[in-house]
């Protein structure tokens, strides 16, 4: 494996903490929604929550089409959509959060290579092949 795919696998794994810590402090704060669904549920239906909005821990949101933005206190930035009923991203996802971060960017193809490794390994799960990935506890 090549340093390019070296820098490629840490910039989805990074990709993949800040999706991690963001969510959970997201769904601290909404417990009994539980996950992406459940928020795009208090927004469309049940009208519980604005479709842009701040929770008590900090946590920016917005429900989009077909997913949501989530965006913490330093700025960072995590976008999902919903893939057959699972929270996905793919590699134009993380090259976008990529470009918020004054490290070296690895193209679309790297990264859609490295999360192909990663699903291989296990730390990520393939959603749909070769394109949508999500968190494997997802």
């Amino acid at each position: 494996m090549g340093e390019d795919s070296e820098v490629a696998i840490a910039a989805v794994r990074r990709y993949a903490a800040v999706l991690r810590r963001i969510r959970s402090r997201l769904f601290d704060a909404y417990p009994d929604l539980g996950d992406v669904t459940g928020l795009m549920a208090a927004v469309r239906h049940t009208k519980m929550l604005p479709r842009e909005g701040t929770s008590s821990t900090g946590v920016r949101y917005s429900v989009h089409g077909a997913g949501c933005l989530m965006i913490d206190e330093q700025g960072r930035t995590v976008d999902v959509d919903l893939v057959g009923g699972v929270e996905a991203f793919e590699a134009w996802r993380i090259r976008w959060f990529l470009d918020e971060q004054p490290d070296a960017r690895p193209s679309i193809e790297e990264l859609r290579t490295a999360c192909a490794h990663l699903a291989h390994t296990g730390e990520l799960l393939e959603v749909q092949a070769g394109s949508w990935y999500a968190l494997p506890d997802r």
